[in-house]
């Protein structure tokens, strides 16, 4: 997400912004392994749902913390339709969504995550079948 300073925005600008940022906090966390990292981004998040309930409160706004609709929109606009991410992701965010190990989703089956073949191309092996296949980035998804 681009860096945008709270002291240029209205509080009706940095209600949005916040409310993103609590959602890609909610993403690093779960996607995080490191106990101290989960618990960096869980301190984020109460800090944003402090600020979005202060502002929802005082304003009477709709907001993703007391409101679904609210919610799915603002998530759509970070993830697409299979909940990859759309916002651009640092290194060690990449590092630990696509970590050796973890699960995803293809076609409706749960695969692990064996090694990274290049930037977009992933190996993976379902259990269930014991297919390996190379599969692209945009093709699977992270189950959080």
């Amino acid at each position: 997400m681009d860096e945008v300073k709270s002291r240029n925005l209205s509080v009706a600008g940095y209600f949005e912004v916040v409310q993103k940022e609590y959602l890609i906090a909610d993403f690093k966390r779960k996607i995080y392994y490191n106990v101290k990292d989960k618990q960096y981004y869980q301190k984020v998040m109460s800090f944003k749902a402090d600020k979005i309930n202060n502002i929802a409160e005082r304003n009477n706004l709709n907001s993703v913390l007391n409101d679904k609709l609210t919610r799915d929109k603002v998530h759509s606009e970070l993830f697409d339709a299979k909940g990859n991410p759309t916002f651009r992701m640092t290194e060690s965010d990449f590092v630990n969504y696509y970590l050796a190990g973890s699960e995803f989703s293809y076609l409706g089956k749960v695969w692990i995550l064996k090694n990274q073949i290049d930037f977009r191309t992933f190996k993976l092996y379902c259990e269930i079948t014991g297919e390996t296949l190379e599969l692209d980035s945009d093709d699977i998804c992270r189950i959080l």
